[in-house]
């Protein structure tokens, strides 16, 4: 049979129309990191109670209302993942350095006394700019050892086949839309084969493999900025509304190559996968917090806030391309082909609720502790009904002209799991102008210890995937110390965080015990993502 899948002019015409969606992607956007302001990360994210804090009103808008003056503050450091490595692929570096500088925070509240004769003592106004997440990450793992053969190309088999276990003819455009853009890319440079009898598909052979160099360098960030109201209410009870806005940016490389295996076990060549994805969009969330003063003649005081899920819009292209050493007499350096991607859609991230208390001893003791609830099952990715790609088993109306897609849902419910966080924090003033700080920030797995990318789902998200790797992220653990000196009108603040987390990475999934079984034969490897972040701070209060 004689492939259209030919060269990189025929490849091009069988774009896809849509750039796959998955858990790992939604735990992308739903997730963020410690940053903000130098006090608010010397104390670990925990100043929710505490208040008077910028940072703290994307987390507890009633924190701004226990302002008494007002203040701008403006905030920079520095970021580096100890672990990264710098990937180089022809000749030139994949992504930024591994250290790398950031504006972390900027913002202002203005406070607004109203009068002592009234209840309401202030009602403050405020606005901040913090970066909710970086995705700045680099993975690199070489030579890694195949069992019996195993392949990523084992992983196209399963994809080559409909949801009912039929082969299917991917030279038929109606077969190619249930399958996979790497699939396809894997055919047309024979990685995978069909074995054809009386002019019918029987079955696909792919290709045996030693062992495998996986590299990726993602980076960007989501920027979160909030607009915040809030009031004070005889000096006891105190509540706030912020509007978020979010601003996301994000860039991902991924190589991939495997030392393919002849039929006399021999190496005989390298195929080559190259990734490169682009994400942007905007969100948007609202949130509305209390925090109470339960007894008057006490300093103690207790939070609630509530986060609605972030609606972001979103746009995302990628290119992908695929090499095979196989020859014949009119390819003698082998097969390659690439495709390219677009889409857009939406993601709903999960609710979240956070519960804080807070005291000071006198003057010079001030002590924080905060839980905060992340539920997944809110979770959902949502695609225009009007697409070229819209399939009615798979989506559930909503978002007016937006539909669920069913399958990934099934999937979050699946794989990924409530996130609680714990915040705890403490500040110490030896003196009136000087403060030392001490932090620690929990946060628990999204995932389950088995979770892994579905390319079987059934869905559109998944028939349009472009890779076949994921990263099963553990729990993390920060700790933060900082520092702080202020005057009347000015002060100054310095953190340093030291984040702790590891993860699991998978090249691909393949199970023996069926297309559709769980466990995975390729053994995953055991990286460690740490990070460390300094920052300062400067401010002024009037």
């Amino acid at each position: 049979m004689k492939k259209i899948f030919m060269t990189c002019a025929v490849m091009s015409c069988f774009c896809a129309g849509l750039h796959a969606q998955d858990i790992y992607k939604v735990e992308m956007l739903s997730g963020s990191d410690l940053d903000g302001d130098a006090r608010y990360v010397g104390m670990g994210g925990a100043m929710s109670a505490l208040g008077a804090n910028l940072s703290a009103m994307g987390t507890n808008p009633a924190s701004t209302g226990l302002y008494r003056r007002s203040d701008v503050s403006f905030t920079a450091g520095l970021s580096s993942q100890p672990d990264g490595m710098h990937l180089i692929n022809n000749a030139r570096e994949l992504g930024p350095d591994k250290t790398r500088g950031f504006v972390n925070q900027a913002g202002m509240v203005y406070a607004i006394r109203t009068g002592n004769d009234t209840g309401l003592k202030f009602f403050n106004i405020g606005f901040n700019y913090k970066r909710a997440r970086n995705f700045k990450q680099y993975i690199g793992l070489n030579g890694i050892s195949t069992p019996n053969g195993l392949s990523q190309t084992w992983q196209m088999l399963d994809l080559a086949q409909d949801m009912d276990g039929y082969w299917l003819d991917l030279e038929n455009e109606k077969d190619r839309d249930q399958t996979t853009p790497l699939t396809l890319l894997g055919y047309g440079t024979y990685l995978i084969d069909p074995v054809i009898k009386d002019n019918t598909i029987t079955d696909y052979l792919g290709s045996a493999a030693q062992a495998y160099n996986y590299r990726r360098a993602q980076w960007g960030g989501i920027h979160q900025y909030d607009i915040n109201f809030s009031t004070n209410i005889s000096e006891r009870f105190y509540v706030g509304v912020t509007m978020g806005i979010y601003d996301v940016s994000w860039h991902n490389l991924l190589c991939y190559d495997e030392m393919l295996l002849n039929n006399q076990g021999q190496h005989f060549g390298n195929s080559n996968m190259q990734l490169e994805e682009h994400m942007t969009g905007v969100g948007f969330d609202g949130k509305v917090g209390i925090i109470v003063r339960p007894m008057e003649e006490s300093p103690f005081r207790m939070g609630l806030s509530v986060t609605t899920p972030t609606a972001y819009d979103l746009e995302t292209s990628s290119n992908l391309y695929l090499y095979s050493p196989y020859t014949d007499d009119d390819h003698p350096d082998g097969f390659w082909g690439e495709m390219d991607s677009n889409n857009k859609y939406r993601i709903r991230t999960p609710w979240k609720l956070n519960l804080s208390a807070a005291t000071t001893v006198g003057n010079f003791l001030a002590l924080d502790a905060e839980y905060e609830l992340q539920n997944y099952s809110s979770a959902a990715v949502r695609y225009s009904d009007s697409g070229e790609y819209y399939y009615d088993d798979y989506y559930e109306g909503g978002w007016s002209s937006y539909s669920t897609d069913l399958g990934l849902q099934t999937e979050i419910k699946n794989w990924m799991r409530n996130v609680h966080t714990f915040r705890l924090g403490i500040e110490a003033r030896p003196s009136s102008n000087f403060a030392v700080r001490a932090g620690y920030n929990f946060v628990s797995s999204p995932f389950d210890k088995d979770a892994y990318l579905n390319l079987l789902a059934e869905g559109p998200s998944y028939y349009y995937a472009s890779n076949t790797d994921y990263v099963n992220l553990g729990e993390t653990h920060r700790a933060t110390l900082g520092l702080g000196y202020s005057t009347k009108y000015f002060y100054i603040d310095a953190a340093y965080q030291h984040q702790m987390q590891e993860a699991t990475v998978y090249a691909f999934h393949y199970c023996d015990d069926g297309r559709f079984g769980v466990k995975n034969a390729l053994e995953g490897q055991q990286l460690k993502l740490h990070r460390n972040n300094f920052q300062i701070t400067l401010g002024v209060k009037f």
